[in-house]
């Protein structure tokens, strides 16, 4: 996998997997994204990825230290051999516990469904309305249309009151999720902000919802998308104009879900 990492001539590209971003046996695998139709056609006309910070996820925890690494340190310090092993491990179980706490903020991430089908529960959790598309892609075309900073991996799922993290490094914390989350199977492009002195993307702030902060990288549409699916109860303009906005940007013609009985009305 080609990455980057951040220097004073800004990328310099190496070859490198960071043990954190678990990758998928098969780079081929399918990827999805549902999302409403502003979301799309703001993917659509301006040619950027959508990463949001971390902060506002629905699932609090993300990004925290577990319950089950805490008392993995407490059980360290408790059975330490003196008392300067004891603070040592008190001292690293507070730092690292405050790094988590710290780095959160700046985290931006973009979320995919890897299924090779589509999912109707995907539709139910991401999308808000009957206008809404699902974009597939693969994992291998996902990784080249992000910019050589952005890592990407599978989202492993760990019992946070019991279990710990494989290794104590900042991009565990974002790359993992409690159990009842499984279902997801995702995959989660990740950007720290704090390596990007000279950021190729754009970060945004909401005026109206506040902390609500966006990261937003360059992307060819064209590039990404190997699919698109219509929410199943489409109605028939919304199918319109999806059509339109595809084959005016060079892109494949939307298909019906598999959850839906009518096709795609034909303009």
């Amino acid at each position: 996998m080609v990455c980057g990492y951040i220097d004073s001539n800004w990328i310099t590209k190496v070859t490198y997997s960071h043990p954190a971003f678990l990758q998928p046996d098969d780079s081929s695998a399918t990827l999805w994204r549902y999302m409403d139709a502003v979301k799309f056609e703001w993917l659509i006309t301006n040619k950027r990825h959508f990463f949001v910070n971390a902060t506002v996820f629905d699932d609090l925890l993300e990004g925290t230290t577990p319950e089950g690494v805490l008392e993995w340190w407490n059980t360290a310090a408790a059975n330490a051999v003196n008392d300067e092993q004891r603070n040592i491990y008190q001292h690293n179980c507070r730092f690292m516990t405050h790094m988590a706490a710290s780095s959160r903020e700046h985290y931006y991430v973009s979320c995919w469904h890897m299924n090779e089908e589509e999912n109707l529960a995907m539709w139910t959790r991401y999308t808000t309305s009957s206008a809404a598309v699902a974009i597939r892609t693969t994992y291998s075309a996902l990784r080249e249309s992000l910019p050589c900073y952005v890592r990407l991996g599978k989202v492993r799922y760990i019992d946070y009151a019991t279990e710990r993290l494989p290794m104590m490094n900042m991009f565990e914390y974002i790359m993992h999720k409690r159990l009842c989350f499984n279902f997801e199977r995702e995959v989660r492009a990740v950007v720290w902000a704090r390596e990007l002195e000279v950021p190729q993307g754009k970060f945004f702030e909401s005026e109206i919802r506040h902390a609500f902060r966006v990261y937003l990288p360059p992307v060819e549409p064209s590039r990404l998308v190997r699919g698109i699916i219509l929410h199943p109860q489409a109605p028939s303009d919304f199918q319109a104009q999806i059509i339109d906005i595809c084959l005016t940007n060079g892109l494949p013609s939307p298909v019906p879900s598999k959850f839906c009985c009518e096709p795609p009305r034909v303009v």
